[in-house]
């Protein structure tokens, strides 16, 4: 059985900060991310009821607000 993979282990492999709830852009498209599934990144598109998977590198990564932790705690799924 594989081991889970975590929002570290994501940004770790591609050098990106994912973490849940993330604000990033998908084909110009402002969404926000909700868990991690191996390798992908579950995103739910504003407007959406659903979330979609995308690789990391599908991701334009907007800034956090300053009033929102950088850090690495929390859960991860």
């Amino acid at each position: 059985m594989e081991t889970p993979v975590s929002y570290e282990d994501i940004r770790k492999r591609f050098h990106v900060p994912a973490r849940k709830g993330a604000r990033v852009l998908v084909h110009g498209q402002p969404g926000t991310v909700t868990t991690v599934r191996g390798l992908t990144l579950r995103v739910r598109l504003d407007g959406m009821r659903w979330s979609r998977p995308y690789l990391p590198d599908e991701l334009q990564w907007l800034p956090a607000p300053a009033s929102e932790p950088q850090g690495q705690g929390g859960p991860e799924h």
